[in-house]
Formats: C-alpha cells, structure tokens, sequence
C-alpha cells in the first residue's frame, strides 16, 4: 500500500507536470526527509523522472533537480455515446490525444454494449475508462436518456472487464475538458439527433470550483429544446447545406441564443462554452454573436466565450480526463494504478 505522503506527492505532481522537491515540501507542508523518499519510491516505478537541473544561487549551494511526472506510464480511453454514433479518444495521463476514432451507428439500448466492448477489447494497455452519454446518470446508471431512449439502464454493469469504467453525463464531460483552466465553467451540449428534422438535445454542464455541479436532484443543467434545425428526415451525416431552410435555422438559433443568454447571465462564468455535433455545421458559427446579445452587461463581464472544433472530440476527451481526475484522486484507485504500475515496471 502507498502512504499518505506518496499519494499527495504523486497527485501534485501528476497535477503540476513538473516539480522540484522544494515545490513540494513547501505546498504540501512536508518534511524534506519524507518528500525524498517520496521521491524516490516514485523514481523506482519511472512514474517520476528528473527531467532537468537547475544552477545553484549565487549564494551557493546545490543544483536543484526539477521532476516531472512520467505521462506515458498508462493510458486511458474517452468514449463519447451520442444517437449516430461512438467516437473514442485514447490519451496519455496528461489527457494528450495520441489515438481517435469515430464509428458511425444509429445506437439502440440493444447494440451499446456491444459497441462499447468492442472498442475496450481491442485497447490492451488502458488503465480506466471514461464514457460521456446524454440523459441524466448516476453512479455508472443512465437514469433516463431521451436520446438514447434509456431508462433505469446500467451502462457498466454487462461488459467483460476488470477495468475501471466512469460514465458521466455528456455536458459535464464537456466542462470537465476546461477543469484545470478556470474553476467556473458552463458548457452547453446542443447535439442534432439521428435525423435531423427531431429536436435538437440541449443540456448544460456546470462545474463549480473545478467541480461538476448535480443539483438536488441530479438535473442540474437538464432542460428542454422543441426546436430543429431542419425539416427534412435526413441523417445528420448526409446534411449539406442545401436541405437548410434559413428561415427554419435562424428560428433555431433565436430560440437557443436566449436561452444561453439568460443561462450565462444568471451563472456569469469565466468559461462560456458551446460543443455538441451541432458545432460541425459551418452555418452555427454565427451562434456566438447571437449569444452575446442575450447577455446581460456583458461588456462588464470577463467572459470567454466560443464554439467548440465539432471534430476535436470534446466530450470524449472530458470523459478520458474525467477518468484521470477519478485515478488520482479516488483511495482504492490511486493503490491500483500504483500496483499496476508497479507491475509494468
């Protein structure tokens, strides 16, 4: 088993990227004798490498190594469950991407395990899982999804596997993404269905000083939106700009810029955030500028605001960090990625 000082040592320095032992001694309030072994108990697993030396002061003294945290000890995946598909991310322990994917399917409550599955059983050198799904989730359940048409349905519990899995709600994977950015975040996850003449889903991730926001009930951020954005029953896949009826599309963006509005103005984060498959479409560019006009004062506000890259991945991304962030933080997960670790050598 790992001491306590091990865990804090491996967590801050997972956290900083790179450290040096006085870093540490003087923000975790250590003895220098304990950081030390600390230190090197991580250097024995590579989890820690020295990375450079700093010259002694003027005044003296003895160089001082700078450490950094070894972001290619393991690897997690970051799976993204929307109505037309799966995309997934494998990213290092620092959340970089170094592999992605997206599997085009309409998904059923029947084909979900098996997609997820498929995707885990191929990928040997994981050690978590992250999954983003629309509808409201609890503990690995999905309690309803509208999207997905989900009811009461545990995501987790019929796959064949010992690795650790962490589904989360999809805007909340969103907001995770800008985490370790800013400790305000809204994120809004406007995701166009299978077929692009249903409502679009709307919802909205808050994370409160760096912490996802639930609610009383657990529907914080769930809302409502009857509204689409085209009237033909096409595959969003096969959408061109052609089939869009302006007047169809700016009835949309009218209806869904207030409500952001009115949203970001009441919340008034750092980060103001909208993702979702919606943001691939060229024509959603504008969506920005319609939000600011709904914003109340907000030319006294310090508020970034921007659409999402609809190809980057976002949600499956915040699913892998979110993963990461549960690893370093949870007691029986920091022992077992430590023992795995430890495994590999």
């Amino acid at each position: 088993m790992m001491t306590e000082s091990v865990k804090e040592i491996m967590y801050f320095t997972w956290k900083n990227r790179t450290v040096t032992a006085k870093d540490i001694s003087d923000n975790l309030k250590l003895e220098k004798s304990t950081v030390s072994r600390a230190i090197n108990r991580l250097k024995s697993v590579n989890l820690i490498l020295p990375t450079k030396e700093l010259s002694p002061s003027a005044l003296g003294g003895r160089k001082t190594i700078v450490y950094g945290f070894n972001k290619e000890k393991g690897y997690v995946l970051g799976l993204s469950i929307e109505q037309d598909g799966i995309e997934y991310v494998k990213t290092n322990l620092f959340g970089e991407v170094v592999e992605k994917k997206r599997i085009s399917r309409k998904i059923t409550s029947q084909n979900i395990h098996t997609g997820i599955s498929e995707i885990i059983g191929a990928k040997r050198d994981i050690i978590a899982v992250g999954i983003s799904i629309p509808g409201i989730v609890k503990e690995n359940k999905v309690i309803y999804s509208e999207a997905l048409a989900l009811h009461d349905f545990d995501v987790v519990g019929n796959l064949d596997t010992d690795i650790p899995i962490f589904v989360e709600k999809d805007a909340i994977c969103g907001g995770i993404r800008y985490s370790f950015e800013k400790s305000k975040v809204l994120y809004f996850q406007l995701s166009v269905p299978y077929f692009v003449n249903e409502p679009v889903g709307f919802g909205a991730g808050l994370i409160i000083d760096g912490k996802p926001y639930y609610g009383s009930n657990n529907l914080a951020g769930e809302s409502k939106l009857d509204k689409c954005i085209c009237k033909k029953k096409i595959p969003f896949d096969d959408l061109r700009e052609e089939d869009m009826d302006p007047v169809v599309f700016e009835k949309f963006l009218d209806e869904v810029s207030k409500r952001i509005g009115i949203i970001a103005s009441i919340f008034d984060p750092e980060i103001l955030a909208i993702g979702g498959n919606i943001t691939s479409l060229p024509c959603i560019s504008k969506l920005v500028d319609h939000v600011k006009e709904h914003i109340y004062l907000i030319e006294k506000r310090n508020m970034e605001i921007f659409l999402e890259n609809g190809f980057e991945f976002v949600n499956a991304k915040g699913a892998a960090i979110n993963s990461l962030i549960k690893v370093f933080t949870d007691e029986y997960l920091v022992n077992y990625f430590y023992k795995k670790v430890a495994q590999n050598g």
